[in-house]
C-alpha cells in the first residue's frame, strides 16, 4: 500500500507524535508498504530526504507557524479557516497524491492548531480519497469541537481510553474511533543497546541515576522531579536527576522559555545544582540513556494523552513511576511493572524513587515485568500490523463513496 503520513512536524523534530511517526512509518516500510511523509519545514533539513526507507517531503505550508503568521496579515485569528489558504493546502495535497500514486491518507493531530489542512483533506475525502486521523490528544477548546464536527475521516485512531472519552464528550456523534495502543522499536528500545556515550560524557557511573524524559513544559511536572530530588539528596547524596529537555519543538515555543526559566531557578534555590541537569539527547541514543540509569519517572501534573516514555523505559527494563494521568494508567500496572502515585505529590514521588534505588533486586523485578508487557502490548510490529487494517477498511470506504456520491 502507498502512504501518505501527514503532519506538521517529522523526526528529528522532538516530541510524542514526532517519535511515534518514525516508528510507525519505519515498521510499515519493514512490513512492505511504502511510506511518503508530507510534514513541515525544519531549519538545517532538506526539502527531500529518506530515513530508513521513510520518503520524507517538507513543505512550508506545512508549518502551522507560517500559515498563522498569514493570517495575521489578513487580519484574522488561526481558527478561523481562510479559503485561500485551505485551498492552497488542498492543491499541495493533491499534486502529492497524485505524483506518489498515494492510496490511504493518514494525517495527525489535525484536529487542532489550524483547521486549513483537515478541511483540505475532507474536501479530497468527498472525492474518494480514503483518509485517516490519529487523535492524539484532546483540549477543550472551540476550534478542536469545530473541526471534530466538520472534518471527515474514514476513521479516527486513539491510542488509550482516556482519549476516546475526551473525544466523545466533544463529538458525541463520532461513531468512527479505532483505539489502536501505540507501539515502539522493543529491539532499540532494549536492556542489550547499550553505549556508554552519554555515561561517559555525564559521568553517570557509579551514580543512582533517576531519568525524566519531558519536553521542558509546565504540565510535564518537572518542578515536582526536581522537588522529590531534596528528599533522594538526603539518603542518596551523589545522586542525579536527568531531565532531557529539547528546544526544537513545533508547539509551545513561548511556554517552553519560560518554563525551562523557572525550572532553573528552582534547582538553583534547592541547592541542586550538582544533583540535576538538564540534557537533550537525539532520539536514537535514547536507549543508552535509558539503559544508565536506575529509574524512570513521569511525573505530569496535566492529562498525558498517552505517554510513550513508560513503555520506553519498560523496553528497556526500567522501573518507571507516574502519576494517575490519562493514558499511562492502561501502561503502567500499579506495583508490578511501576508505581502511580497522585499528581502534585513530590513527597510520593521521592518515596518510591528510594524504594528502587534501596533494593535494586525490586527494580530488576518491576524492571523484567515491563520489558514482558512492553513486549506483549506495545510493540511496534503489532501497531503497524493494526493501523494497515484501519488503512485497508479506509481504502473499501472510500470505494464506496466513489460509488455510491450520496455517502460523501
Amino acid at each position: 500500500m502507498k502512504i501518505c503520513m501527514t503532519h506538521y512536524a517529522f523526526y528529528p523534530t522532538t516530541g510524542g507524535v514526532e517519535s511515534h511517526l518514525l516508528d510507525l512509518c519505519q515498521e510499515l516500510v519493514k512490513q512492505g508498504h511504502e511510506v511518503h511523509t508530507l510534514v513541515g519545514t525544519l531549519e538545517g533539513r532538506p526539502a527531500q530526504e529518506e530515513v530508513e526507507g521513510v520518503q520524507i517531503t517538507r513543505e512550508e505550508l506545512m508549518n502551522p507557524e507560517w500559515i498563522r503568521s498569514r493570517k495575521e496579515e489578513m487580519g484574522k485569528t488561526a481558527e478561523v479557516e481562510v479559503d485561500e489558504l485551505r485551498d492552497q493546502v488542498r492543491d499541495m495535497y493533491s499534486a502529492f497524491i497524485d505524483k506518489h500514486d498515494i492510496e490511504v491518507v493518514h494525517g495527525h493531530n489535525f484536529h487542532h492548531f489550524v483547521p486549513e489542512h483537515g478541511m483540505a483533506l475532507t474536501e479530497l475525502w468527498r472525492d474518494g480519497l480514503p483518509n485517516v486521523l490519529t487523535v492524539h490528544e484532546v483540549w477543550s477548546e472551540f476550534i478542536c469541537e469545530d473541526l471534530l464536527e466538520r472534518a471527515r475521516w474514514d476513521s479516527i485512531i486513539t491510542f488509550c481510553d482516556h482519549v476516546t472519552h475526551g473525544l466523545k464528550e466533544q463529538a458525541p456523534h463520532l461513531d468512527n474511533i479505532v483505539k489502536v495502543f501505540p507501539g515502539i522499536d522493543v529491539q532499540q528500545f532494549s536492556p542489550q543497546n547499550q553505549n556508554d556515550k552519554w555515561a561517559d560524557k555525564l559521568a553517570l557511573h557509579d551514580r543512582p541515576v533517576i531519568l525524566h524524559p519531558a519536553r521542558m513544559l509546565p504540565w510535564k511536572g518537572v518542578l515536582y522531579s526536581i522537588r522529590a530530588m531534596t528528599e533522594v539528596k538526603k539518603e542518596f547524596p551523589k545522586a542525579l536527576l536527568i531531565v532531557t529537555d529539547t528546544e526544537d519543538i513545533v508547539d509551545w515555543i513561548r511556554e517552553l522559555k519560560g518554563y525551562k526559566e523557572q525550572v532553573l531557578a528552582e534547582i538553583q534555590h534547592l541547592g541542586l545544582v550538582d544533583n540535576v541537569i538538564t540534557q537533550p539527547f537525539p532520539y536514537v541514543e535514547l536507549p543508552w540513556v535509558y539503559n544508565h540509569c536506575d529509574v524512570v519517572i513521569y511525573p505530569t501534573i496535566g492529562e498525558e494523552p498517552f505517554g510513550l516514555v513508560p513503555v520506553e523505559a519498560m523496553a528497556c527494563a526500567k522501573p518507571t513511576v507516574v502519576t494517575r494521568s490519562g493514558g499511562m494508567v492502561e501502561s503502567v500496572i500499579d506495583a508490578e511493572n511501576g508505581y502511580i502515585i497522585e499528581k502534585k505529590d513530590p513527597e510520593a514521588l521521592a518515596d518510591r524513587i528510594l524504594r528502587f534505588l534501596r533494593d535494586p533486586d525490586l527494580a530488576a523485578q518491576f524492571g523484567q515485568a515491563g520489558r514482558q508487557r512492553a513486549e506483549q502490548v506495545f510493540s511496534r510490529e503489532r501497531m503497524a500490523q493494526e493501523t494497515a487494517a484501519v488503512y485497508a477498511r479506509a481504502c473499501e470506504q472510500g470505494r464506496e463513496r466513489q460509488q455510491n456520491p450520496e455517502k460523501r
